[in-house]
């Protein structure tokens, strides 16, 4: 049986990762009812937000970040459908912000309820539309005055905000702004593929206490970073995953296993039904093993031993970590581990937001 316990019940209470108060870049009301889809919290001084979804709260957090932006806004999205959010990136350029906003082209093309706003992003010189030949360019993330970073699993989209399991996370770091920049820049310039991205700037940055590592795919060695991870698990690893195919991690899972780790893996059940996915081999090395019913499981994470968080936008993939243009954070920080626990319950469990609002958990029974 993977137990998920007590601890994650009481992370907030031992950590106050959930309670601390904190002066806010961005403000926005939140509906009690989904209060708990917006974390607050602290890598040492250094405030951090966490967005879960599905919950209105996403929608509202993606228009107030656009509007905390004074001077310079960039955007990398794969993809954008929603009104509002085209509507908050016109209403910045407007108020003098520099804005910078690129978009898959495949996606630009199909997102007939945005259209009449990316015409117009177009006249005033401000939207770019990405084409990666041999891959996806699969990023979703924004800069805001060259000091935040929103990035994560979740696209600007309807579906992301209202239907699919999700997340996303707003750090504070010139560094990490800095790197980001360079990849929005990068995307700008077409420099697709690994000959010719340019460095990332600062592999390795330190956020308050927190050790944050950052890697751009297919450029840097985003698997090799993420396996070295795996391998020094001494307890348990939970995964959720949109997609989950390639031969390597799938490897990491069984050397992990096979340590006497604990592996869960929560997936997408449309694509865990994929011929390519690893889902009866996962089954098969003894990982505890469910499919997310009725809604799309969009997470791209890993947790593990409740102390390292691997996120961003990239899947679990040959494609992802070879071809796309991908953006992943590996964050050693044990409170934010405990609230993506807290969100690999929920997803175990099967629990929408707008009904249980994450009761207690118990100990989720074996899949297997």
């Amino acid at each position: 049986m993977f137990g998920f316990g007590k601890k994650v019940a009481c992370f907030a209470v031992a950590l106050l990762w959930a309670l601390t108060a904190l002066a806010v870049p961005f403000e926005f009301n939140v509906d009690p009812f989904y209060a708990e889809t917006m974390l607050k919290g602290k890598f040492g001084d250094k405030p951090v937000y966490f967005f879960i979804g599905p919950s209105p709260s996403m929608e509202k957090a993606v228009v107030a970040f656009i509007n905390s932006a004074s001077k310079t806004l960039d955007v990398c999205v794969f993809d954008l459908n929603l009104p509002e959010f085209a509507q908050a990136l016109l209403a910045a350029h407007d108020r003098g912000v520099k804005v910078r906003v690129i978009i898959a082209r495949d996606n630009a093309a199909r997102a007939y309820d945005v259209a009449d706003e990316l015409e117009q992003m177009e006249k005033k010189g401000i939207l770019t539309l990405a084409h990666n030949r041999s891959g996806l360019m699969h990023n979703k993330f924004m800069v805001a005055d060259k000091q935040f970073v929103w990035t994560g699993s979740y696209n600007l989209t309807r579906n992301c905000s209202r239907f699919n399991d999700n997340h996303a996370i707003v750090l504070e770091s010139p560094e990490l702004a800095e790197n980001y920049t360079v990849e929005w820049q990068e995307i700008f310039e077409k420099r697709h593929g690994k000959r010719f991205a340019y460095p990332t700037p600062h592999p390795h940055v330190k956020i308050g206490d927190v050790v944050v590592h950052n890697y751009f795919t297919p450029e840097d060695d985003t698997r090799g970073g993420i396996i070295a991870e795996m391998d020094q698990a001494t307890n348990e690893i939970a995964i959720l995953a949109f997609s989950f195919t390639d031969r390597a991690i799938t490897d990491a899972v069984k050397r992990a296993i096979d340590r006497g780790v604990k592996v869960v893996a929560i997936l997408d059940t449309g694509m865990a039904g994929h011929p390519s996915a690893n889902t009866k081999e996962l089954r098969a090395m003894g990982a505890s093993v469910r499919t997310s019913p009725g809604v799309l499981l969009h997470h791209k994470v890993i947790v593990i031993d409740r102390q390292t968080v691997v996120c961003g936008s990239a899947n679990f993939s040959a494609s992802a970590f070879d071809k796309n243009d991908e953006n992943v954070l590996i964050v050693r920080a044990p409170h934010f581990a405990q609230a993506m626990m807290r969100e690999a319950v929920r997803c175990w469990r099967a629990e929408p937001y707008w009904i249980t609002k994450w009761r207690t958990p118990v100990a989720a029974p074996s899949a297997r």
